[in-house]
């Protein structure tokens, strides 16, 4: 089967990583290779490897690759949004690429990751499971039972948000409080998404690159409509005149 076709091609990059050793700098695979646990000083055996290799790849690629699609679709929605990422990026940059030494001074870049993360999370669903009984707002949840959150309906709810449908950058700019399980893109608890600070300066990066390179300019006809296949995808794709 597929699955176990991409168990095979995984395993045969660790073993081959393992007889050559890490390579310079160090990627994700040799950082795995080189953890243990702090405490019990224990590696990890070469199914928990290939887990972890594929996790990242299956869910740090398409996720990050939608909001960027979702992203660019909203600066050409927008072009003053769009108008004022270029400044921004120029001033910061200049002509160069980005790196994560820019990151900190691309504030307003980073508002329109966050406000699209928002409009259109890549991941709209998540479902729990409850580990014992419990109560939320006074319903009873048995053990066993599954609670499923649909982040994409909290994200627009018009209790929690002004103009919920609206894309707004500037409700990230830190002079209103947002209410911490208002927004949810990484999930929140325990269990919040691993990868998320490096989803957040992938994102950011890739965007400021693409942004001081072209202008984006929306196609008539080709609006995206959103579709929920687990993550949330354009249907269609995002088309673009670049």
């Amino acid at each position: 089967s597929a699955m176990l076709a991409v168990h095979d091609m995984a395993d045969d990059v660790i073993t081959a990583r393992q007889k050559s050793g890490a390579s310079a700098p160090p990627d994700l695979l040799d950082l795995l290779l080189d953890g243990e646990d702090p405490e019990t000083k224990r590696s990890m055996n070469k199914v928990e490897l290939r887990d972890n290799l594929l996790a990242f790849i299956t869910a740090g690629h398409e996720t990050t690759a939608l909001a960027l699609s979702w992203a660019l679709y909203l600066l050409a929605f927008d072009p003053k949004v769009q108008a004022k990422v270029q400044a921004e990026v120029r001033a910061v940059i200049g002509t160069g690429p980005a790196t994560r030494d820019h990151i900190d001074e691309l504030v307003y870049t980073r508002q329109v990751i966050d406000e699209t993360l928002r409009l259109y999370p890549p991941a709209p669903i998540v479902s729990r499971t409850a580990q014992q009984d419990d109560e939320i707002c006074g319903r009873k949840i048995k053990k066993g039972q599954t609670v499923v959150i649909p982040i994409y309906c909290l994200h627009r709810h018009k209790l929690l948000w002004d103009n919920p449908d609206a894309f707004d950058p500037d409700r990230f700019n830190g002079k209103t409080k947002i209410d911490r399980f208002s927004y949810i893109p990484f999930i929140d608890g325990p269990r919040i998404c691993i990868g998320a600070s490096f989803a957040l300066h992938e994102a950011v990066i890739i965007l400021a690159t693409l942004a001081n390179n072209f202008t984006f300019h929306a196609i008539e006809g080709k609006v995206p409509r959103p579709e929920m296949v687990l993550t949330m995808r354009p249907a269609g794709g995002v088309w673009l005149k670049a």
